[in-house]
């Protein structure tokens, strides 16, 4: 009796100490894999903060490039109204206008018809308001040559014959376009002013034109102008000393 009870008991204590064994190894596995998902789930956060950080730093970098482009544009901007200002500044101060504006364009005239600058500054500088004119002009008029006209009264002279003046000029055209023998006044013209052995001066432009023709000591001042009369020019001339 003492034998089997001996040996149940002994049997009740290995089952029991197999069974602290079994849970405790079980605990083990579960507290080990507990500890291993614990590491897993840090190193992939503390991966995540470090990319989240390297984002940021990267984002704050791009902030920075955008606010000095940003910057860098307004300042260009405010240096472009800048030098736009100082153009528009210069623009009204060096481009003539009104009666500065028609004398530069009658200088710019003179040179395209190969007038020496030497001699514009020199007739401009002695150019005087009064006392140098006869201020008795004489006025004359002929018809202008076109393509379609070239005969009787289109020339005229001037300083008992020593100035001959005739033009050239474009055809009018009528309601239908057909050309005319006239010329149109509404478009430039060519002017001559031919001297004894062959020299001749020329004013090209729209009208009124104006010319100066030098013989000796006599300045003879001309002035080009449109007609009542259909495909005719007025010129009216003053003498003048010279210089």
């Amino acid at each position: 009796m003492s034998l089997g009870l001996y040996e149940r008991r002994a049997r009740a204590r290995r089952r029991f100490w197999w069974g602290v064994v079994k849970w405790t190894l079980g605990l083990g596995v579960v507290i080990t894999a507990g500890i291993y998902a614990y590491l897993s789930a840090s190193a992939l956060a503390e991966r995540e903060v470090t990319n989240l950080r390297q984002e940021i730093v990267e984002l704050s970098d791009t902030v920075d490039r955008l606010r000095q482009a940003s910057a860098q544009q307004h300042k260009e901007v405010a240096d472009a109204r800048q030098q736009l200002a100082e153009w528009q500044r210069r623009y009204e101060e060096d481009v003539p206008t009104g009666e500065m504006k028609a004398l530069f364009e009658l200088v710019r005239q003179k040179l395209e018809a190969g007038v020496e600058p030497d001699r514009l500054a020199f007739l401009i500088g002695a150019a005087e308001n009064e006392g140098r004119c006869a201020n008795a002009p004489q006025t004359k008029r002929f018809i202008v040559r076109t393509p379609l006209y070239n005969g009787a009264n289109d020339a005229v002279d001037f300083a008992d014959g020593l100035i001959v003046v005739t033009a050239e000029g474009q055809s009018a055209q009528d309601a239908e376009g057909n050309a005319e023998m006239r010329f149109d006044p509404a478009k430039p013209i060519s002017v001559r002013f031919a001297r004894p052995g062959g020299e001749i001066s020329e004013a090209t432009g729209l009208l009124p034109l104006h010319h100066s023709v030098v013989i000796g000591d006599t300045e003879y001042r001309f002035s080009v102008l449109a007609s009542e009369l259909p495909g005719f020019v007025r010129v009216a001339t003053d003498r003048c000393r010279f210089p």
